[in-house]
């Protein structure tokens, strides 16, 4: 490889590296607001309006999926090896190709692999260049936002237990962490829609998170680099001074 072209490969990295930067989030979020409107036309009754809010919502996510990785692979260095390394993407983006079949509940669990997988790699990627303490307040922001939407959703259901909104974060909580003591549970559809969401959110950065901890705990200690002295830099000094003369 040339100069050149080592030139434009490294370019092209950092470009790819900046989009990616940039769309991390956004594309985190997409990812979770999938679970959702995937998840709520199997599992409850939801009208014809509602259904087709939820076919037109997927279709805007999946078009910022599709926009998203083709302006990724655009400046990719090696398109196919980016193809290749990222499955997740690959699979959000052509998956509703497949509609015609009418495979209707594979192709769903087939998608929420595909975001779950999606997930667990921009949260890890979050961790890695972010630190614990970012992973720590998007836990606590899911957390305490989503036992306060199920809380206004709920408290005015006449079947539903969650009756304050310490019993909405707890059973976030509880949810969140996947420990599912089953005291609470919602029964409207926003509801489950917002437990949806914090079971694949919970299961991602749990993962990540625990995942992290055991790498730092099995990690072996570096030992410091130890700084030159005054004596260690003449007699550098002098070693060099005998091979000019021995030149």
């Amino acid at each position: 490889m040339t100069v050149g072209e080592r030139f434009r490969v490294e370019r092209s990295e950092e470009r790819l590296a900046g989009i990616e930067r940039a769309l991390e989030f956004p594309l985190l979020a997409l990812a979770l607001l999938m679970v959702p409107l995937l998840l709520l036309p199997l599992t409850t009754d939801v009208s014809e309006q509602a259904d087709r809010w939820f076919l037109i919502a997927d279709y805007v996510i999946w078009g910022a999926f599709t926009v998203a990785f083709g302006a990724k692979l655009l400046v990719a260095p090696d398109r196919v090896r980016y193809v290749r390394t990222h499955p997740f993407e690959v699979a959000m983006v052509v998956l509703p190709f497949l509609r015609p079949l009418r495979l209707v509940r594979v192709l769903t669990l087939l998608r929420l692999v595909a975001v779950l997988g999606l997930n667990t790699r921009i949260i890890r990627s979050f961790f890695l260049r972010r630190g614990t303490a970012f992973v720590v307040a998007c836990l606590l922001v899911a957390v305490v936002g989503g036992g306060s939407l199920v809380f206004a959703a709920e408290q005015n259901h006449s079947e539903s237990e969650i009756t304050s909104l310490g019993d909405s974060v707890w059973w976030a909580l509880v949810t969140l962490t996947t420990v599912g003591y089953g005291d609470y549970a919602p029964v409207t559809p926003v509801g489950r829609g917002v437990a949806s969401f914090l079971m694949i959110f919970g299961i991602a950065a749990l993962s990540v998170t625990t995942a992290s901890v055991a790498t730092l705990m099995v990690r072996e200690p570096q030992k410091p680099a130890r700084t030159p002295t005054l004596r260690d830099l003449r007699i550098r000094q002098r070693q060099l001074r005998a091979r000019r003369l021995a030149r």
